[in-house]
């Protein structure tokens, strides 16, 4: 037995060639016993991404978080940028937070995703490298408001967090740039464009919980294969 984990039945991308990429991706998909998808049945957190005739299961979103973080009274940070993605994307987002926050006169973090440098700071700056989950986690907690990229993995993530958020999707990542409007129009949930982030001009929202289905729908799925 054999199982398929992915959150893009319907991949998006440019018009002209998404018929045929999507025929690949259901063939490929069909040769598995079992298609689960990290999302719940209403498709709240993928959106069309997971729209589809096959045969699949929801088993609620996967993060390596387990609790929402309670509200902080007095936060250490009024904004935290935590920078992904390949270069020189990653680059350019950093250098235009970092100017951002700048403009502030706020305490901010940022987490650059870096292995080989040390935290260091910047005036009102924190710059942290990669985190543990643990230390992730704490940061998050001390920060008021979030500015990340679109990806599914920080959706999740700060959906089951519940923090507000400012997304900045990736150029020419179409997943991105699909959920970052997906979740503007229905949650709310500001994005602006790299090289025209303004932050006063944003409002931070978070994605609406939908308490009680994760672990039973992933209860669910475990039983269909005996587990």
């Amino acid at each position: 037995m054999n199982i398929y984990l992915t959150h893009q039945l319907k991949i998006k991308g440019p018009f002209v060639l998404m018929k045929i990429v999507n025929q690949i991706n259901r063939l490929f998909i069909q040769k598995f016993d079992h298609c689960w998808v990290p999302d719940f049945e209403n498709s709240l957190l993928s959106g069309e991404l997971s729209g589809s005739n096959l045969q699949k299961t929801f088993i609620g979103p996967l993060t390596r978080f387990k609790k929402t973080i309670a509200e902080t009274i007095k936060y250490k940070y009024k904004y935290l940028a935590i920078i992904s993605g390949p270069e020189p994307q990653r680059s350019l987002l950093e250098d235009e937070i970092q100017n951002c926050f700048r403009k502030t006169n706020e305490h901010c973090a940022i987490i650059n995703g870096l292995t080989k440098t040390k935290e260091t700071s910047s005036g009102k700056i924190t710059f942290y490298t990669h985190l543990e989950t643990t230390n992730f986690k704490e940061i998050l907690t001390k920060s008021e408001l979030v500015v990340c990229r679109a990806g599914y993995s920080s959706i999740m993530d700060l959906y089951i967090l519940q923090k507000k958020v400012l997304l900045i999707p990736t150029p020419g990542q179409t997943e991105q740039e699909y959920l970052a409007k997906h979740h503007q129009e229905t949650h709310s949930i500001c994005y602006q464009k790299q090289g025209e982030i303004n932050l006063k001009k944003a409002s931070f929202n978070f994605i609406k919980p939908k308490h009680g289905r994760k672990k039973k729908l992933l209860k669910a799925a475990l039983g269909k294969v005996s587990l």
